[in-house]
Parts: structure tokens; sequence; C-alpha cells
């Protein structure tokens, strides 16, 4: 079965005598000598920097690349490197999911928030490192950078899905990445290194202050769409935008599923059901 990766393209090149080329990448921080067709190295049309790529072995234990597609980034090999260092070899690939979609953000109204992030390095590592909440989801390193990727990836999608205009998809995708981002607040500002509970709606806004009033300046349709998703929902709330409730689903969707795998990642794999408190969660497995 072929592994779905995101890696460093060091250098591609193509046999001039065999319809093969022969690629080196960097992956789990180790430098890998791969094969593939001479056909998918010139669609790519790419020798160097980030991509997304499908692997897997021939007989004789060759990395064999069956597919890749390039992902656009500002980061070079270097910056990208350091930042994999903060999430270990197993978790390496989120830096990747982080990276492509922000190469889907095209809308220049947006683009403050692409810039923000990769440019506020501080920031983006404790985002990187924090967990998104005490002991409920997500409640380990690296949890709230995984939390955020997952709920980006659905709203995005699931907007694509449902029709919704590419600007209002490309707003939930930034909504979804970053409607939680407030968690490190305390983090940020009063040099705390562990997750600390508070109105974090309301620290997105602090954080965020900046590319907002970029925003805001740029475009307000889209100021007040994507304030509305970060902001903190009173109860009996009325959703003013459908993307609302994309993003809400999303959200719900992938705290309940980080919850229940942090419960049974400890059991053996029979295990399908778990027993909490006073309530009994299950699994197929």
């Amino acid at each position: 079965m072929n592994n779905a990766i995101f890696a460093w393209v060091k250098d591609i090149k193509i046999s001039g005598h065999l319809p093969t080329a022969n690629c080196e990448f960097i992956s789990n921080q180790k430098t890998i000598h791969a094969i593939t067709s001479a056909d998918i190295a010139r669609t790519c049309q790419f020798t160097y920097g980030l991509a997304q790529m499908n692997i897997t072995h021939d007989s004789r234990g060759n990395v064999v690349i069956c597919a890749m597609k390039p992902i656009l980034t500002r980061y070079r090999e270097n910056e990208y490197i350091q930042l994999t260092q903060l999430l270990g070899s197993t978790k390496e690939k989120l830096l990747g999911r982080f990276l492509k979609l922000l190469s889907l953000v095209t809308c220049p109204e947006l683009q403050p928030f692409v810039n923000f992030i990769l440019e506020r390095t501080d920031i983006l590592k404790i985002f990187i490192k924090a967990q998104a909440s005490y002991q409920h989801h997500h409640s380990h390193a690296n949890g709230l950078f995984e939390h955020s990727i997952e709920v980006a990836e659905m709203t995005y999608h699931n907007a694509k899905h449902l029709q919704h205009s590419e600007i209002e998809c490309q707003t939930g995708l930034v909504a979804g990445l970053f409607h939680d981002i407030g968690q490190i607040y305390a983090m940020l500002n009063q040099r705390i290194e562990h997750y600390v509970p508070g109105p974090h709606e309301s620290y997105n806004f602090a954080i965020l202050a900046k590319p907002l009033g970029e925003l805001g300046t740029i475009n307000s349709k889209v100021f007040a769409l994507l304030s509305d998703l970060l902001a903190a929902k009173a109860y009996g709330h009325k959703a003013r935008y459908a993307m609302e409730y994309v993003l809400q689903q999303a959200d719900r969707s992938s705290a309940q599923s980080g919850y229940v795998r942090d419960q049974f990642k400890s059991l053996p794999a029979h295990y399908d059901f778990r027993k909490i408190g006073d309530s009994v969660i299950r699994r197929l497995n």
C-alpha cells in the first residue's frame, strides 16, 4: 500500500537513457534516495522544495515515488527542517499539511494572515508545541496544531462540497486554522510553558490584531464574516452565515474524534468500549 508523506525534495534528475528519474528528499529528518518515472518528474516541473508524495517499495527494497505534487511555500529548507524538529518524526506530516493549507489561501484579502503566521515564528513555534486543552481533546504536545489543521481541512473541503463561494471557503479555512490560537495567549505574553485555560475566543482577536486590521481596511465584508467565525457565541446566538455551521461541525468532529482516540490509545485494538465516569464510549476496530 502506498504511503502519503510530505518531504523536502533536494534534487530530481531524469535519466538520459531510461524512462526513470532519481529523487533525493528529506523525510523524518533523514535523507532518502528514491526512484520514480520520468513522466512524474516532468509533470512536477520542479526539482527543489516541499512536496506531497505517495511512496512504496519495490521487491529490492528501493523507495519508489508513485505520485508527487509540489507545495508552494516561502520557507527555505533550513527553516522547514527547524520546524519539523518541534514535532518529532511521528508528527512531521502535520507541518506539511499546515503549509499545504496556507498554499490554498490565494485571495488577496486573506494574505495578511499567511504573512502573519509565517513571519511571526515566535507565535508559530508556540502554536506548534501547545496542547489544545487540559484533559479533554488533543491534550498532548502539538495537540492544538493538530486540532487546528483538522478543523481547517474539514471546514475548507466541506464548504467546497457544499458549493460555498471561493472567498467563503478560504475564509473558513483561515478561521479553522486560527479559531483556537487564543489558547496560547498566556504562553506568549507571560512566558508560561504549559496550557492555561481562559477566554481564548477573545484572545484570538488580541493575537490576530495586525492581520485583522489589515483585512478590515481591504474588505469589510470578509472582515465581518471572519470576525463572526472567530468570536465566542452566546447562548441562543443566531448565525448570520451558513459558514458558521460548517466551522462549528468541523470543530466538534475534530474535538470528539481526538477525545476518543486519546481514550483508546493505551488499550489493545480489540477493546471496543470504555467506561469513563458515568458514560460509555464505543468504537469499531
